[in-house]
């Protein structure tokens, strides 16, 4: 039996052609979306290492706030545990005489110290000193620098029967000598030296060594001009006493009032020691 094959027929040219421009747009619509997916793909790493680098920037800039504080933390730590310099003692191999040399850590003294150091000098100075013609000054300036409860206390030393302006009058005069200050603490040791000075009698002044050991703090800064001019840092003594010095030698012994000193006369008085004898 014969088969007859029969022909397929390939269509027109013109069927092809449409065939054919169908299908381009379909695959240039295609190439945009894989070129768009491409292109968002991208961008997301582009801002994913951004993010990245920003988080890594942030953790380098607070590890090194947190380096910094750290280092100004241990500085001021091991300023303010370092302690203070020891008294040096100097002795003089001729006389005897024993000096408290001061000192300062490594050379440097800081602007807050260096205004202490000067109140409390000026503070001894006013307060241990006697002058006839100047005693009503001394005494108002003291009594300005110093807290209520020392205050009180020190104005009632001249209210005392050996009160300095009761005894010494106008026939002698103490002169009052800082030297060294040394700080244990808050709280300030000051060593001093007093001249008792007779006047108009011939006698020969006598010189004695004293400790105070004082206690302090600062106050509002005085509102009125003539406090302002007395004491400009509002510096107030809390607390005030007096020790012999019986490291150092004493002059020659000047014919003082036996009863302007608490202590075995004659003896240059100490405004604290008077105070103690009440």
């Amino acid at each position: 039996m014969m088969f007859k094959r029969t022909a397929v027929s390939a269509g027109t040219p013109a069927e092809a052609a449409g065939t054919a421009a169908t299908k381009e747009p379909a695959a240039i619509e295609m190439g945009k979306w894989y070129l768009k997916q491409a292109m968002l793909f991208e961008k997301s790493k582009q801002d994913s290492q951004k993010r990245i680098t920003q988080l890594a920037l942030r953790g380098a800039v607070g590890a090194l706030v947190v380096a910094a504080v750290s280092i100004v933390g241990s500085s001021a730590l091991v300023l303010l545990k370092r302690p203070n310099p020891p008294a040096v003692l100097r002795v003089n191999t001729v006389n005897g005489v024993t000096d408290v040399l001061d000192v300062a850590t490594e050379g440097h003294m800081s602007f807050t110290e260096a205004q202490d150091r000067a109140d409390l000098r000026r503070y001894v100075e006013m307060r241990e000193s006697y002058d006839w013609e100047t005693i009503q000054d001394l005494f108002n300036s003291v009594k300005l620098m110093s807290a209520e409860q020392e205050r009180d206390v020190y104005v009632k030393l001249f209210a005392l029967p050996n009160a300095p302006q009761k005894v010494l009058k106008d026939q002698y005069r103490i002169v009052a000598r800082v030297g060294p200050i040394t700080f244990v603490g808050s709280t300030a040791q000051v060593f001093f030296s007093k001249k008792l000075i007779p006047l108009g009698s011939g006698q020969q002044p006598k010189t004695e060594y004293w400790v105070a050991t004082i206690s302090y703090r600062h106050e509002q800064i005085p509102e009125k001009r003539s406090e302002l001019d007395v004491n400009p840092n509002g510096f107030r003594v809390t607390s005030f006493t007096v020790d012999r010095d019986w490291t150092r030698s004493t002059d020659a012994t000047a014919a003082a009032p036996a009863a302007a000193s608490t202590l075995s006369a004659p003896s240059v008085p100490s405004m604290a020691a008077q105070g103690s004898a009440q």
